[in-house]
């Protein structure tokens, strides 16, 4: 048998080639960190602890790495396996590079303790409890894979390619010209910037494809326009780096004074979402890069503001949200901006088209996998029971389900793979129909918490990993009794698209809730990133809010609602409390922390009955002023804020426009030229006359009469002066 050449022969071989590959070393860390000392630069990319001279970094914010390259990445796995930043650094490995990991021998993975696996248990104690699945899968496929160079500690080097191989020299597609994708997508951006205003331009690809040299080789060409301002925006500086490459390539005698580069007299300034939405400079255009990474409402309410915008995203990237910019932008854009244009790069230049690595890291961590839609059957559907035995095993299984959950959820990540296969405390639940899924159901066990531990979250002086329902409910909300119940909570529920509104939502919902009950929990709940549609399909369900959060969700760029289901008699005894709780909280939040909460997601949460106390004399004739003469609504602002909350029944019949001014400007004093467009309506004079109609058309009476005063108060208050 021939002896196969040094691993540093094949490393070269790839510089020739501009592939990439994964190079699995396994045996001690010891031993790993050594071989990899031997055979990598300094300037190698290490994830976890390293050996001089390599600089280790953490595996934690993998978005750090988008818009980077290195020419070969180590990922100590003895520190902890992190799906994402696998998935993540893949795409920050230049042609010719190694992703190298560091592991045990193969045999031991599915036993090996990983740190990782911290994010399940609240002490790493615990970590006992976790499954093994996700890393015996891992193995599995790894052992299977013909591409894959092994280092083993016992064993030696392993590559099953014939040696040597008949290579074409390749060279970087982009250092040339620009492909025929990509020269598409310069023009229709060019288009962009010059013809119609808001009529919105995407830029779509995998990684590697060289959208964000498109945004530098088009701001080059715009900013030899007098006067021209560009803006760039992405998830964080470093992701569009290679925007500003490309413009000190193209024009190296620009003047780069902090962010901001300067050609003449015009300029490309770079700023973080939040500070664009913040300072709202002007601009001629907007660019923003890796936007998928960034919530969808920032989006939103940029797109609103400017003119004329260009996206540039990620469609598979490591954290899964290229499916969420398609689940919930691009419909956004279909309602809004009918004239929006799309482009999509198809061809990689950042390495080789038959590059090895992009694929096996897809079907390692299914990266962009989607499940086609389901065909026309007469079988019945099924409610069943999984277990994460059955999905590690059955990869046809594991492939539907995921599929599933990443066609549906806005964010759908590698780590929720591992997630699915190893979480000690999670159910799997899904709707077939025959051998086709249909939907899918993620259900995790919470509670009880013990009562002294349940003091110390209360007070804010703990905060132990997991129990999310009870916690947010002491922590948040100080509601003592949460920790004394047992809680289902559901962390995912998907239905295929091509088969939503069938009923099948309500149908999973309702098998969840049977066997839940036949468990033994107490209450079902869930935690999601609210929107009006969202809790109007929960609450038909019978579903109580309990909590919102006071400030944006940093993934998902909206409010978290927490709603309930009682399930046990005790549980049906105090959720009507918790529930009231709220309700008598939100209208004092809404004037504070939640002023800038959409009027219309307010309206989905508030019931329509109030338990405050009755409105007093001076109170009454405060709104009927308003309503009926010319009276201040400033002045009289307490006395309204009061009628919104006591006489909900009243003005929450009035429509749907009326009710998100009243609730807009009342109660959360939002400023007119916000309101204007939400309400349909222009200047300050229009919508002041709208609220004193919508007073009137509420029932506020002409003047204030004893047998008005009687009705609308008890009789002790109706004395009251």
């Amino acid at each position: 048998m021939p002896v196969s050449p040094p691993p540093s022969a094949w490393r070269d071989r790839l510089a020739i080639s501009g592939e990439r590959r994964l190079l699995l070393l396994t045996g001690s860390p010891a031993w790993c960190q050594h071989r990899l000392s031997e055979l990598l630069p300094p300037d190698t990319l290490w994830l976890g602890s390293a050996p001089a001279p390599f600089v280790p970094q953490a595996m934690d914010k993998p978005a750090r790495w988008l818009g980077q390259e290195y020419p070969h990445v180590v990922l100590n796995g003895f520190d902890g396996l992190h799906p994402d930043a696998l998935g993540a650094v893949s795409g920050a490995l230049r042609a010719g590079g190694l992703l190298c990991l560091m592991m045990p021998p193969l045999t031991n993975w599915p036993s090996f303790a990983d740190p990782d696996l911290r994010r399940f248990v609240a002490s790493p104690e615990e970590i006992s409890r976790c499954q093994g699945h996700f890393l015996a899968r891992l193995a599995r496929l790894l052992q299977a894979e013909p591409q894959l160079w092994l280092w083993d500690q016992s064993s030696g080097w392993h590559a099953d390619e014939p040696w040597p191989l008949t290579l074409a020299p390749w060279c970087r597609v982009e250092a040339l010209q620009p492909t025929d994708d990509q020269q598409a997508a310069l023009t229709a951006l060019l288009h962009c910037a010059s013809g119609h205003a808001h009529r919105p331009l995407l830029i779509e690809a995998d990684r590697g494809r060289g959208k964000s040299t498109v945004l530098g080789l088009a701001a080059a060409q715009l900013l030899q326009r007098p006067g021209y301002r560009i803006l760039l925006s992405a998830p964080s500086r470093k992701a569009a780096d290679q925007v500003f490459v490309q413009l000190h390539r193209l024009l190296p005698a620009a003047i780069e004074q902090g962010e901001t580069i300067v050609w003449n007299s015009s300029q490309l300034a770079f700023y973080s979402p939040d500070a664009l939405l913040e300072q709202r400079p002007e601009a001629d255009l907007l660019l923003i890069d890796e936007a998928a990474a960034i919530p969808t409402p920032l989006l939103q309410d940029l797109l609103h503001h400017y003119s004329r915008v260009v996206f540039a995203t990620t469609l598979h990237g490591y954290e899964g949200s290229g499916q969420g910019f398609a689940l919930r932008m691009q419909p956004y854009l279909q309602r809004h901006y009918p004239g929006w244009q799309r482009c999509h790069l198809s061809q990689p230049v950042r390495w080789h088209a038959g590059d090895p690595l992009e694929p096996l890291l897809n079907r390692l961590l299914l990266l962009g996998h989607s499940e086609p839609d389901p065909l026309p059957s007469e079988e019945p559907i099924e409610w069943q029971r999984l277990t994460q035995a059955q999905l590690a095993e059955d990869e046809a299984l594991l492939r539907q389900l995921f599929g599933l959950l990443i066609q549906a959820h806005y964010q759908t990540s590698p780590s929720d793979l591992r997630t699915l296969l190893d979480s000690p405390e999670l159910t799997i639940h899904g709707l077939r129909q025959g051998r086709q899924w249909l939907g899918v159901a993620l259900l995790c066990d919470e509670g009880p918490i013990e009562p002294e531990l349940a003091c110390a979250i209360r007070r804010g002086e703990r905060r132990p990993r997991g129990q999310l329902l009870p916690q947010t409910l002491l922590a948040h909300a100080g509601i003592d009794e949460a920790a004394g119940f047992r809680f289902a909570r559901i962390m995912r529920i998907a239905i295929h698209p091509s088969r939503q509104r069938q009923g099948l939502g309500q149908r999973l919902l309702a098998a969840l809730t049977a066997d839940c009950r036949q468990q033994g929990y107490d209450l079902l709940g869930a935690s999601f990133a609210a929107s009006p549609e969202l809790l109007h399909f929960w609450r038909r369900e019978g579903w109580q809010p309990v909590r919102l959060g006071l400030s944006r969700d940093a993934a998902s760029g909206s409010h978290s609602a927490v709603l309930l289901q009682p399930l046990s008699d005790a549980a049906r005894q105090v959720l009507p409390a918790w529930h009231q709780r709220f309700q008598q909280q939100l209208p004092h939040w809404l004037s504070g922390p939640l002023r800038v909460l959409a009027p219309p997601l307010v309206l989905a949460l508030l019931e329509r009955h109030s338990q405050a106390p009755a409105l007093q004399r001076w109170e009454w004739q405060d709104v009927i002023d308003c309503a009926h003469g010319h009276r201040s609504l400033d002045h009289a602002l307490p006395s309204l804020r009061r009628w919104l909350e006591v006489r909900r029944a009243d003005w929450q019949t009035l429509p749907h426009l009326d009710q998100c001014l009243l609730v807009g400007r009342l109660w959360q004093y939002q400023s007119w030229s916000s309101l204007a467009p939400l309400c349909q309506r222009t200047g300050q004079k229009a919508l002041q006359q709208a609220i004193r109609a919508s007073l009137r058309a509420a029932g506020v009476p002409e003047r204030l009469t004893e047998d008005f005063l009687s009705q609308s108060m008890p009789a002790h208050a109706a004395d009251t002066v």
